[in-house]
Formats: structure tokens, C-alpha cells, sequence
């Protein structure tokens, strides 16, 4: 489709073509090979595409390189994907949206992308600019920046994640997201990154769909606003799911999807197997909106129009595996298995950081926790000192001068031996 014609799809939706950058309107696939082969799937005689074939549609695929994908449909994991992603694996994962996000849910189709990261990058092409600001939580993953900032020229707008100090147990700032909201006076993006790259916080239910939460900040909003949810972290919940720190322990995607006005708001959900799947190098992420039927089909189209004139298309191998992991009947147990290495993980870090006295700003999910540092010590230097003096490797936060630790990649008996390392260089006096 023409981009005028993808933009007249999308007048069934306002918010999103209020929405959209001037490359985001122009964005649209040509009439080229892959649509040119699309039409001509049916033939007998197949002279499109350029991939090496047997002549029957199967490639002709190296035995060397073709047994490691044994297990795989050749179609599937050798030979090109469509730019949207592979038909199944988009299902799929729908289903999967679905079940999570709730009924009622509006969830277009999604569009496999080259990882969570790429994913993003799209989400800030379509709709940021240099006048179309970003708005994120402070501290934030620092990725974004160049995903967005040095891409589009979209300045960065700010609040702080937190309500209050470490030691008051804070918890996330909703009143600070409503009033960067009022400052905005045109389109925007709001990023929401829940478990939260670098603190490792997930908000509780009332900070979600409460009077004064997320939901409502965001639903009261008065101009466009795209609202993008990170949620490369989710499943990984080990905080309290009753009483009154009962944490929300999912996307805030289905909330926000249901409670939004088409006129100003779209939601866009962008996740993937890097974290869910364990499979950080298959490059496997998802990006879905929150508009459906032709507006849904229009972003799509646009999303996969950026995709063709970047990477072409998404690896096929990874995508094959993911698809066959997801209809796997033993892949719910397996998560279950990782989630119960981490969630052991995950105690014995708060476990030593209490007993070592070294503070630490709330953490309930994820692979990290955030470390304040005390008046008078620097990030950067306390980080260098780690792994001259303790041989520890931290993650410096310059936004908020902490150190993030990430505890995904240490076994549980080794944390207290790690956090007594660092204890001795932040309580040192």
C-alpha cells in the first residue's frame, strides 16, 4: 500500500496518525520482490526470489549448516522470512499477548523484529523527532539514548523513578509522571520499562490501575501520546502478589490498552524470547499496538516498512526456534525452572545486602538492583576500585550515582561473598 493509503487506514485510530513522525508518514512497502513474490506463491514455476532452492521450495542448504537446524522446518529456519515475521510465530504470540494482557484486550498482530532493542528503534522512528520528545523514568537503561536521541534527534524528557529516598522505601513516582505529562504540550512517547532496566522494580497493583496509578495519569492525559511498554523483563516477578506491597506481576500493557482513547492514546508493547525464552542471542523481539483490524494492519505495514529498509528481514533460524519452543509442551516447566533459579538468586541478594548493611533501592523483579552510593563517592571511581581492590564487575548508573548488580548471572551461594566484596569498598570510612 501507498503510504497515503496506509494513513487514510489509520484515521480509524486518530491517536496513532496524530501521532507519527514525518518518516513514520512516509513509511510504507514498495511494490517490490517480496510483494511481487507473494503474488506469484501460487505458481508452478518459481523465477522471483533469489534464494538457492532444490527447485521444489526447500533449500539447498549445506549438510554442515543444515543439521544444526535438524529439528526445524527448513522452510522456516533456512530460507528468507517475510518482513512481518513468520505468519505462525506472530499468531502465536498473540495468543501468548492474550493470555497474559486479559479479555478485551485490543492486540494487533505483531511483527517479529531483529530483538527488543530493534523493536524500540522502530517505536522511536514512527512516532519521536526532534519537536516529538521521549519522556522516561530517571535512572533509565542508557541504550536509549542512542536508540532514540541519536536516531531521530528526539530530546529526552525525565522524572524521577522513585517518590523518596532509599531509605524511606519509596516506591514508583507516580505523582512525578503526572506532572511531567502536564508539561507536555504536543504528540510525545512515554517509555514505560517494567521490570525496570536498571533498578529492578516493578510496580505494585495500586501504582497500576488505583485511582491516583499508572493508568489514570496516562488515560487523563489531554494530547497524543504514545505510550511504549518495555517489557523485555517480564516474568521475572519475585516480590509479594498479596497484601499491601502486592505487586501488579504482569504487563501494564493489558491496562493500558483497555483504558485508552483511540484519540489520544496508542499503546505499543515491545518484548521478545531474549529474556522469557532464556535465547539472548537469537534476536527474537516482538512489537505490537494496541490499535487492531486495518489501523493495526497499517502500523504493522509501516513497522515492517522500516524493517525492509534496514535489516530486510529477521533471521529465520531464531524465529523457527522460538516457534518451535513456544508450541512445546514442557516449555512452561522449563520457564518455571529458571524462574525458581533466579527467584533464589534474588533472596539471597536482598538476604546479604541487609545483613552487610549496604543500601539499596527497592527491588522486586528482573536481574538488578540498584545500589545508592554515599555523599562523597562517585560512581565511576567506587566502580574501578571494585575490580582493582574486591575483583567484582558492577555497572556504573551516572544518572543517579549507583551502582547496578546485576544478580541473573551468579549462583545464590556466591551473592553474600559478592556483596561482602562490595560492602567493603561503599561502607569503607
Amino acid at each position: 500500500m501507498t503510504p497515503e493509503a496506509l494513513n487514510d487506514a489509520l484515521r480509524s485510530h486518530p491517536a496513532a496518525l496524530k501521532l507519527l513522525s514525518p518518516l513514520g508518514l512516509r513509511a510504507a512497502l514498495p511494490f517490490g520482490i517480496p510483494q511481487q513474490a507473494a503474488d506469484a506463491a501460487h505458481c508452478e514455476r518459481q523465477a522471483t526470489i533469489g534464494q538457492i532452492t532444490d527447485g521444489t521450495g526447500l533449500p539447498l542448504a549445506l549438510p554442515s549448516l543444515a543439521r544444526c537446524f535438524s529439528n526445524l522446518d527448513p522452510r522456516e529456519s533456512l530460507l528468507y522470512t517475510p518482513q512481518h515475521g513468520l505468519a505462525r510465530l506472530r499468531t502465536v504470540w498473540r495468543d501468548h499477548i492474550l493470555a497474559s494482557a486479559g479479555p478485551g484486550t485490543p492486540v494487533s498482530n505483531p511483527v517479529v523484529t531483529a530483538g527488543i532493542t530493534h523493536a524500540i528503534s522502530i517505536c522511536g522512528e514512527l512516532f519521536t523527532a526532534p519537536d516529538r520528545p521521549l519522556l522516561v523514568p530517571l535512572p533509565y537503561w542508557d541504550n536509549y539514548d542512542t536508540i532514540v536521541t541519536m536516531r531521530t534527534g528526539a530530546p529526552i524528557h525525565t522524572f524521577d523513578f522513585f517518590d523518596g529516598p532509599a531509605a524511606r522505601t519509596p516506591r514508583f513516582n507516580v505523582a512525578g509522571l503526572r506532572h511531567a505529562l502536564d508539561r507536555l504540550t504536543g504528540p510525545a512517547t512515554l517509555l514505560l520499562n517494567f521490570p525496570a532496566n536498571p533498578t529492578g522494580y516493578s510496580p505494585l497493583a495500586d501504582e497500576v490501575e488505583g485511582p491516583n496509578g499508572i493508568v489514570a495519569a496516562i488515560v487523563g492525559h489531554p494530547h497524543p501520546l504514545a505510550v511504549i511498554c518495555d517489557d523485555a523483563y517480564e516474568g521475572l516477578f519475585f516480590g509479594p502478589t498479596t497484601g499491601p506491597a502486592a505487586m501488579y506481576g504482569r504487563s501494564v500493557y493489558g491496562a493500558l490498552a483497555r483504558a485508552a482513547d483511540p484519540n489520544r492514546h496508542l499503546i505499543c508493547k515491545v518484548d521478545g524470547a531474549t529474556k522469557e525464552l532464556v535465547f539472548f542471542g537469537g534476536r527474537v523481539g516482538f512489537l505490537t499496538f494496541s490499535a487492531t483490524g486495518a489501523a493495526g494492519d497499517a502500523l504493522a505495514e509501516k513497522a515492517a516498512a522500516l524493517i525492509r529498509s534496514t535489516i530486510s528481514n529477521g533471521p529465520a533460524p531464531s524465529q523457527a526456534a522460538v516457534l518451535h519452543a513456544l508450541e512445546s509442551p514442557t516449555l512452561a516447566a522449563e520457564q518455571e525452572a529458571v524462574l525458581s533459579v533466579l527467584a533464589r538468586r534474588y533472596r539471597a541478594l536482598k538476604a546479604a545486602l541487609d545483613e552487610h548493611g549496604v543500601p539499596y533501592w527497592p527491588f522486586n523483579s528482573g536481574c538488578f538492583c540498584l545500589l545508592p552510593l554515599p555523599e562523597g563517592m562517585h560512581a565511576e571511581e567506587v566502580r574501578k576500585r571494585l575490580i582493582v581492590e574486591q575483583s567484582v564487575g558492577v555497572i556504573q548508573i551516572p544518572q543517579v550515582n549507583a551502582l547496578r548488580v546485576a544478580f541473573c548471572g551468579i549462583e545464590a551461594e556466591d551473592i553474600p561473598d559478592l556483596v561482602e566484596r562490595i560492602g567493603r569498598v561503599i561502607n569503607a570510612r
